[in-house]
Formats: C-alpha cells, structure tokens, sequence
C-alpha cells in the first residue's frame, strides 16, 4: 500500500507557526491518529512508525509543537501548559475537519503522553482511544524537592532559562543505529526552560490525580527497563479503570518503544487495539 507523505503549517492559538505532516494511505483510511512527541524530539522522527501504520489504512497526523522541531519559539519553552494544549488542538481541528467521519485516535509519547493525557482531561474526548507510551507521569530520577522549591521561586524571574533534560541517547533506545540517528539528528535538542519543567512536573501531578476521569478507551504501553520515565507510575494511572483501560510492560525495553527490540510486539499490539474500537 502506497503512502502520500506532505507536510504544512498551522497557526496555534496565539499566532506561533507550527509545523505538521499528515502520512495518507493511497486508499480511504480506516482510522486516524493524532501523534505527539517527546521533549526535545519532532514529529519527523516518526517518519517509518507513521509509514507502517498507513501501510495498514490507518492515516497519521503529527505536528512539532512550539520550541520543537521546524515549528516556531524558543527551544524547550512554553509560557504555560494551555499553550501546549492550543497546539495540539490546531492538529487535532485540522485532522477532525478533514476526516471527522471515521474513529480518530490520539497518541502521546514521554511527554506527549503527558501532554495526550492533558488534552483529554483539560480540552475534548471526542476520541475512538488512546494510545499513552512511557507517559512523563513520574521521573526516575526528578529533582530534589529542595531544588523544586527554589525552581518555583525562580520561575517568576527566569522563567524562560534553558536548563539541559539531561537525557541521553543510549537512554531512549538500546540499539546501535537509532541512538546515532537521534546523535546525529540536527533537529534534536536536550533544552527544557524552567517555566516549561515546572508546567509539565504540575501536568503530571493534575493528570495522576484523576479529578477530571477519563472516558475513552486508553492503551498504556512501557518498558520495565525505563531509565527516564516511571513505569510504576503508568501502572497507577492505569487503576483508576482496570476495565476501560489497558495496560502492557514490555520486559527488558527502554524508553523510546517503537525504537526498541520490542518495536514489531509493539506495533502489532497497538494496531489490534486500534482494530478492535473500530465498527464492526
């Protein structure tokens, strides 16, 4: 099956240029997702994940939100969580006006998974499902609370300081080839400004307290080899709804899933939950 791979532009909410990239299978998709990436990571990275599921019918839409990728504003920055949220909204009108008529799904990694999880709280579950991978819902290693408290205070006089993530390469995916493609890609970067750590670290905390349910059908995926994100934590979220939600560990994975061994289990995985919220 063929693929139709274009890119575009989107403006957010308050006019910041985004950039997006839709991935068509040459026949009448059989459903839609909505993908949002990682922390200091674009939507381009993507490019063999989305070509294998439009090789299936499914259509994929993904954007590089703000201070990510080739879309605008200071690397690794956010002014506010909302922010975030509008551009992921952008993506998701976009996708809805054009094939609103058949299940969408939307699909967070990391901290999209946290961001996916957010929108869904905070914005619409308009959705079919969802699909959370290694969700920024607990880091393995967070800050000390002594340096979160002087974070917090800081934030109101440097808020937009550029701190590194500190992540690595060979963190994210135990293969070879994937950690030099992520070394080597001039569009990754490991900044995240202070206002930004401290609106996703109150995210995580918002989304696992569960005030706001959510109603749809979620897949939670994660490898019990995480060094960046907390499996334990996913495995919290998933409680709140044992019987609408799902949950898989992938043994001995790390972070990036669909760059890991597993990555054939995983989409295979992925795909059946897919299939199975689709009409009959």
């Amino acid at each position: 099956m063929g693929v139709n791979h274009q890119q575009f532009n989107l403006v957010s909410t308050d006019g910041t240029i985004l950039r997006g990239r839709f991935w068509k299978p040459d026949t009448s998709p059989l459903a839609t997702i909505c993908l949002i990436h990682g922390i200091g990571e674009h939507s381009g990275r993507y490019d063999a994940w989305a070509r294998r599921f439009c090789r299936q019918g499914i259509m994929v839409y993904a954007l590089d939100y703000r201070g990510h990728g080739e879309s605008e504003g200071q690397r690794g920055h956010a002014g506010h969580i909302g922010e975030l949220l509008d551009d992921i909204g952008a993506l998701v009108r976009r996708c809805k006006r054009n094939f609103g008529d058949i299940p969408g799904f939307i699909y967070g990694h990391s901290m999209g998974g946290n961001l996916a999880l957010s929108f869904l709280m905070r914005r619409r579950q308009d959705f079919a499902g969802a699909i959370i991978t290694s969700p920024w819902l607990e880091l393995v290693k967070p800050p000390r609370p002594f340096l979160r408290k002087i974070g917090l205070w800081m934030d109101g006089v440097f808020s937009d300081i550029s701190l590194s993530t500190g992540l690595k390469s060979n963190q994210m995916s135990s293969l070879p080839k994937r950690v030099e493609e992520a070394d080597n890609d001039p569009l990754m970067h490991g900044k995240i400004t202070l206002r930004m750590f401290n609106e996703i670290d109150k995210s995580a905390s918002e989304v696992t307290s569960f005030r706001v349910p959510v109603r749809i059908p979620l897949f939670l995926l994660h490898g019990d080899k995480d060094q960046i994100t907390k499996p334990e934590a996913t495995e919290a979220f998933y409680q709140n709804n044992p019987e609408l939600f799902k949950m898989k560990l992938y043994g001995g994975a790390l972070h990036e899933l669909h760059n890991e061994p597993v990555a054939d289990e995983v989409f295979q995985d992925i795909l059946d939950f897919i299939r199975s919220k689709l009409p009959r």
